[in-house]
């Protein structure tokens, strides 16, 4: 990843999952981590509109995409007792793709991506990597995952790191249920406690829907998105300070694995968008029971 303005140069990191429209055409949605330059932690979740080459079996496959960025900017603060402020905004991403396929449905990709935030700090960023194409899965199999009108309870162990400079660190647990309105969509309530940072012990209700995909017999991807709920202090450092009630947007990716037709396990990230620079990332991982 390189940065225009400044020469910087840093990693950048992407995980996406794209869905054809038709044989020349596609959408994706991305999660995307541009480093860690001077004064700038910048990531952001992207979506893309591509046209593309036929897709053979086996040889290439070019492509040219285009979206919005919402961004979260780690950067300086505007005043000196402010160490640093979460910025969010949005941009666009403008990318190129070169893949070669292989067999078995996977590929390798070169994919040179621009970045253009509202507040400048542009970059560009070159990855390579590789990816699978998912298949049909069998109706039975989804259903074996999760049927219209199962419910699901999960206790998970979360881990809380603050979109600071510094990067504080917390653990906590959560207990979730979850509903199923068919095999792909879920509704989600959760009781979460992300730990002590300071004097600050963060805790609060998330509520999420989720967009389901079967990536294999037993296992589902997961995308949600929804509010979280939550008790917090403006200064954290403030043992004095009153807590009070935010809403707070909260988006999510899990994977869950089938172990046997009742029990499941699952990983999972969130990221907690707030409008007073508590930003956090959040990983959860744990087990339950469909029912």
């Amino acid at each position: 990843m390189g940065v225009r303005e400044n020469d910087q140069n840093s990693f950048a990191v992407q995980l996406g999952y794209s869905q054809r429209v038709g044989d020349h055409a596609a959408v994706s949605a991305e999660y995307v981590n541009e480093g860690h330059p001077a004064l700038h932690h910048r990531d952001g979740l992207a979506g893309q509109f591509w046209l593309h080459t036929a897709v053979p079996e086996r040889g290439w496959s070019v492509a040219a995409g285009a979206g919005p960025y919402f961004y979260f900017d780690t950067t300086t603060g505007r005043s000196p007792g402010q160490p640093y402020r979460n910025d969010h905004g949005w941009g666009a991403m403008v990318s190129a793709s070169v893949k070669y396929h292989l067999a078995s449905r996977t590929y390798v990709e070169l994919k040179a991506s621009r970045i253009k935030g509202r507040s400048g700090h542009d970059s560009d960023i070159l990855l390579l990597g590789a990816g699978v194409e998912l298949g049909a899965t069998a109706g039975a199999a989804q259903l074996e995952n999760a049927g219209p009108g199962d419910n699901t309870l999960m206790l998970m162990r979360s881990h809380a790191i603050v979109n600071s400079f510094n990067s504080e660190t917390s653990t906590g647990g959560a207990i979730e249920y979850r509903r199923a309105v068919n095999p792909n969509l879920e509704l989600s309530v959760m009781a979460l406690k992300e730990g002590r940072v300071g004097t600050l012990d963060r805790k609060g209700l998330v509520t999420q829907a989720w967009l389901m995909r079967p990536f294999t017999e037993r296992t589902i991807l997961a995308l949600g998105v929804g509010a979280y709920t939550l008790r917090d202090k403006q200064e954290r450092d403030n043992a004095a300070q009153e807590e009070t009630v935010h809403v707070a947007p909260i988006a999510s990716v899990a994977v869950r694995y089938r172990l046997t037709p009742r029990l499941r396990a699952e990983l999972a990230w969130s990221r907690v968008i707030t409008s007073y620079h508590r930003d956090s990332d959040l990983f959860l991982l744990g087990g339950g029971v469909t029912f």
